[in-house]
C-alpha cells in the first residue's frame, strides 16, 4: 500500500483540466509509467460473467441521492447528443431511465439477493478496459480540507488565495484551424497584445507578479494548508468571526504539474516508502528557507473564488452538482460518460470519524460518476469522492488500490418505430 502522503500528492486529482478541480495530483512514481491501451474503452459483459452486485453499505440513501444528482445534469445535456459506450450511442434520456431504475431498486429490494437479481435483470453492464485492457483499474480518492482563513491579511494569515486574474485569456485553436489533440491553449494577455504562457508558481509565489492585483480572496494561515487546498481543488475555509465561505475551483494557469513529494523523493531527503504528509509538513516547516524554493518546483497554480456553501457542505463537481461522499467518483468523460451508474470494487480504508484507520478491507459499491480529474485520463482511473472533515482526509489520503470498474445501462425497451 503506497504512503499516505504519496496518496494524497502523487495521487490523483488530481493535475486537472482547467475546467475541473482537484487540479494539481498526478499518480504515484509506481504508477506513472502505465502502458498504451487500444482496446475499447469499454466492453459489453456476458450475463454470465457479471459479478455479484454486493454493496458494503447497509444504507442505500447516498446512492438514492448521487442518482438524483445524476438525472439533474443529464436534463441539461441536449436531447440530440449521444453519449458513446462501447460500440454503443446513448442518448441522455436512457442514462435518465438508468438513473431512475436503480433507484427504484435500492428503495424496492429488500434482500441482498433480491438487489442483486433485479440489477441482472434491469441492466445492460459493460467493463472498464483498465490500464492494461485487462481489467485493471486504479482507485485513489479526493476530500474537501477544512481550512482556518482570514479575508485580510494579517501576520497569522499571510498567505494568499487568488481569484482567476483579468489578463488570463483562453484561444479556441479549432477556430484557427489548428486543433491536433488539443481544444484550446489558457495563457495571458500582454500589453502589448500578445498571448504568452501564463505565470508559473515561481512567478506567483516567489516573484509576487500578482501582488496587489486585487486578486486576493482570501489568506491562509500555512503555506501547506494552500498546496493541500491545491491539490483538493476546493476547501470549507472557516473565518475568524465563525462564518465560512466555500473557496471554489475557477481555473488554473495551464502549467504541467510536478509532484512536490517526489521532488523531495528524488533529492534524497525521503525514501519513496516513509514519506508521509505529516512529515512533508513537518519538514517544510523545519525548513522554512527552503519551503517556497520546495513549493514552486511545481508550475501549476490554482485559482479560486469564494461560494456560499453548497448542500451539505459538499463542493460541486463537472457535472455542476454538489458531491455525494463514497458515491461520486471523477472518471474520464472521453472514455466513461459523466452522470453514469457505475459499480466499482477495490480494497479501501475503513477509518472512523476522527481518522483513525480500522482497517484496510474489502469494497464493493454502486456510484455516479459526477466529476472529474486531470490524472484521470484512462480508462484505467478513478477517484473517489470521500467528502470532508478527519475521517474523509485519512480515507483519501489512504485510498490507492487496483480494482475493477463497471458502466451499467438500462437495457432499451422494445423498438417500437
Amino acid at each position: 500500500m503506497i504512503s499516505a502522503l504519496l496518496t494524497l500528492l502523487l495521487s490523483s486529482a488530481a493535475a486537472a483540466p482547467i475546467d475541473s478541480p482537484k487540479a494539481n495530483q498526478q499518480p504515484p512514481a509506481a504508477a506513472v509509467s502505465t502502458p498504451t491501451v487500444t482496446a475499447p474503452a469499454l466492453r459489453l459483459v456476458a450475463e454470465a460473467d457479471y459479478p455479484y452486485f454486493e454493496e458494503s453499505f447497509k444504507s442505500k440513501a447516498g446512492l438514492i441521492k448521487a442518482a438524483r444528482k445524476a438525472i439533474k445534469y443529464l436534463e441539461t445535456l441536449p436531447p440530440g447528443k449521444t453519449l458513446r459506450v462501447a460500440d454503443r450511442d446513448y442518448g441522455p434520456a436512457q442514462l435518465v431511465d438508468t438513473a431512475k431504475a436503480v433507484i427504484d431498486i435500492a428503495q424496492k429490494a429488500k434482500t441482498a439477493e433480491e438487489f442483486d437479481a433485479k440489477v441482472r435483470e434491469t441492466f445492460d453492464v459493460f467493463q472498464s478496459a483498465g490500464l492494461d485492457g485487462a481489467g485493471r483499474v486504479v482507485f485513489s480518492s479526493y476530500y474537501q480540507p477544512v481550512l482556518r482563513a482570514s479575508l485580510k491579511k494579517t501576520a497569522a494569515y499571510p498567505y494568499p488565495l487568488y481569484r482567476r486574474p483579468k489578463d488570463m485569456v483562453e484561444v479556441d485553436l479549432a477556430a484557427f484551424g489548428k486543433a491536433n489533440g488539443e481544444s484550446s491553449w489558457l495563457g495571458r494577455l500582454t500589453k502589448d497584445g500578445k498571448v504568452v504562457p501564463y505565470f508559473t508558481r515561481e512567478d506567483i509565489d516567489r516573484r509576487k507578479a500578482l501582488a496587489g492585483k486585487g486578486l486576493e480572496i482570501a489568506w491562509l494561515k500555512d503555506r501547506f494548508d494552500a498546496l493541500d487546498l491545491h491539490i483538493q481543488g476546493s476547501a470549507i475555509l472557516k473565518f475568524p468571526d465563525g462564518k465560512e465561505k466555500l473557496a471554489k475551483y475557477a481555473a488554473t494557469n495551464a502549467r504541467s504539474y510536478n509532484s512536490v513529494g517526489l521532488t523531495l523523493v528524488k533529492a534524497g531527503v525521503f525514501a519513496r516508502d516513509e514519506i508521509t504528509h505529516d512529515k512533508l509538513r513537518e519538514y517544510l516547516h523545519k525548513n522554512p528557507d527552503a519551503e517556497s524554493w520546495i513549493l514552486a518546483s511545481n508550475p501549476r497554480y490554482v485559482f479560486f473564488e469564494l461560494a456560499p456553501l453548497p448542500e451539505d457542505g459538499e463542493p460541486y463537481g463537472a457535472a455542476e452538482q454538489p458531491l455525494v461522499p463514497a458515491r461520486a467518483i471523477a472518471v474520464d468523460p472521453a472514455s466513461m460518460p459523466l452522470g453514469g451508474l457505475y459499480f466499482f470494487s477495490t480494497t479501501s480504508p475503513q477509518t472512523d470519524k476522527d481518522g483513525r484507520l480500522l482497517a484496510m478491507a474489502a469494497n464493493t459499491r454502486f456510484a455516479f460518476g459526477l466529476d472529474t480529474g486531470g490524472a484521470i485520463k484512462s480508462p484505467g482511473r478513478v477517484d473517489i469522492y470521500a467528502g470532508h472533515g478527519p475521517q474523509a482526509a485519512a480515507t483519501a489520503r489512504g485510498q490507492w488500490a487496483d480494482g475493477k470498474l463497471y458502466l451499467l445501462v438500462k437495457k432499451l425497451p422494445p423498438r417500437e418505430r
